[in-house]
């Protein structure tokens, strides 16, 4: 690790201004193309950055990564949690919040198995932070992934390894996930109507919208939103931080900052000031995007090759028993239509883009929304259970 070697970038501004354009290269590229919506943009991103670090154009560890991973993550979980509104949510989908806790559950339970299984073999001081980091990934998204990785203060030679292993098995999620469309519809599984998944009785031209345009359309905002935006966002962070320190926690400290930054997100989500502000989404996920180059970055292969094989066997298992699980509980237990099923274990694997664009490669445009509120609802919880989740297989370990 840290071996040096010659880059072509040399200069702090080149890097940084190369870091804040590629999320823009990213989302143009699955705007323009079909087939780039597979991939997504934060696997663009993430796979800019290991070009960038592995075809020596920028150094595999740098300043300036700790810097955004320190800021940027902070900054763009609160801004994409003042999009969740609980209340509003808990009326309108029944089937979609027991599919999102049966995703939540099962993820939960196998990523501690594996824990108590794997922890040890990986790094006998440090390996149970993986569970933090892997349930709170695959329950919301990779927002969760660096922000447990934080707040449980993860060496980042295994954070760098299991981000590496998540992006393998975790884009392939997507594209595995439609493919099964067919098989479902032969099965004797319930479905919803077409005429739901068209979006009857939903907002037609917000549905058609999304539809052709994708959910980051153009929308109407000013430059007072997106202070008040940045603003909120800020002062989150910095009562969240000053808070968690003030008092003795200890090795808590870390997961306290976090968990107080998601509480205050959501409690200030859940204001008609803050919820009618326009633009929080896109903001946050444009700094979450800029992570993710950096964030690919620090994944010098030469340095992967060198990682413990049981991170990616522990990142397959979770992802793909926890979906099996997830389809079984959803449609044969609970009775819950397979279009649910799927969209919400995408919200819980990919996070609330990929689950926005699974409905709408399927012409589910009615469950685009759904999928969308899911993952920000993983996000939400993510980062509880996932703190949760590490701390239980240190004890258990311990």
């Amino acid at each position: 690790m840290g071996q040096e070697v010659s880059v072509l970038i040399q200069h702090d501004e080149v890097l940084a201004g190369l870091l804040f354009f590629l999320p823009g290269l990213a989302f143009w590229l699955t705007k323009r193309y079909k087939w780039a919506r597979y991939v997504s943009a934060p696997g663009f991103c993430y796979l800019f950055g290991i070009l960038l670090s592995n075809l020596r154009i920028a150094p595999a560890e740098h300043p300036m990564y700790d810097i955004i991973s320190s800021y940027a993550v902070y900054m763009a979980l609160a801004m994409v949690l003042f999009s969740v509104n609980i209340k509003s949510w808990l009326k309108l989908a029944k089937n979609a919040i027991i599919g999102m806790f049966v995703a939540c559950v099962v993820v939960f339970v196998i990523a501690i198995i594996g824990g108590v299984i794997f922890a040890m073999r990986i790094d006998p001081e440090h390996g149970w932070k993986l569970t933090g980091m892997l349930i709170g990934t695959y329950t919301g998204g990779s927002m969760n992934l660096a922000a447990v990785g934080k707040a449980l203060d993860t060496p980042s030679s295994l954070f760098v390894a299991t981000n590496a292993a998540d992006i393998i098995f975790g884009s392939l999620f997507l594209p595995i996930q439609l493919a099964l469309i067919p098989l479902f519809e032969r099965m004797r599984v319930k479905k919803l109507p077409q005429e739901l998944l068209m979006g009857v009785g939903q907002n037609e031209e917000e549905i058609e919208r999304v539809k052709k345009e994708g959910y980051w359309h153009k929308k109407s905002w000013n430059f007072y939103d997106f202070t008040y935006i940045v603003s909120l966002a800020g002062l989150i962070m910095a009562i969240s931080y000053f808070l968690s320190r003030a008092f003795d926690f200890g090795m808590w400290k870390g997961s306290v900052n976090i968990l107080l930054l998601t509480t205050f997100s959501l409690i200030a989500g859940s204001t008609k000031t803050v919820s009618s502000l326009v633009g929080n989404e896109e903001i946050g996920m444009y700094l979450l995007h800029v992570f993710f180059v950096s964030c690919g970055a620090t994944a010098y292969i030469p340095n992967l090759l060198q990682s413990s094989p049981f991170i990616a066997l522990w990142v397959a298992l979770t992802i793909y028993i926890g979906a099996f699980l997830h389809y079984f509980f959803c449609m044969k237990v609970a009775n819950i239509d397979y279009q649910t099923a799927l969209v919400t274990a995408q919200g819980a694997v990919g996070g609330p883009s990929s689950a926005m664009a699974l409905p709408i490669a399927a012409q589910w445009p009615a469950l685009a929304v759904t999928g969308l509120v899911c993952g920000l609802i993983g996000y939400a919880v993510g980062n509880y259970l996932g703190v949760a989740g590490a701390y239980i297989v240190f004890k258990l370990i311990s």
